[in-house]
């Protein structure tokens, strides 16, 4: 399995709200990503679904998602 099919399986997440933020994400985003990005973005999702809630919140130090969270909430903002 390749490194975007494998992030696109992982991004089916068990709480509803991740699963609409990630997969919309992940369907028009993924292929933007750099490399480093995508291992980030897997590193992300290799998480509990109530950690990566946190991590897209603010409820979270999320200093070393910062980057790709940031991606996420800014295309969140923009309805892309």
């Amino acid at each position: 399995m390749n490194l975007d099919n494998l992030i696109k399986y992982r991004c089916r997440r068990g709480m509803l709200e991740l699963d609409l933020i990630l997969n919309k994400f992940c369907e028009q985003h993924l292929f933007k990503l750099s490399l480093a990005k995508k291992k980030l973005f897997l590193e992300l999702l290799e998480n509990d679904d109530k950690d990566v809630w946190q991590i897209l919140g603010s409820t979270y130090d999320k200093k070393k998602y910062k980057p790709l969270v940031n991606l996420i909430e800014f295309y969140k903002l923009k309805g892309i």
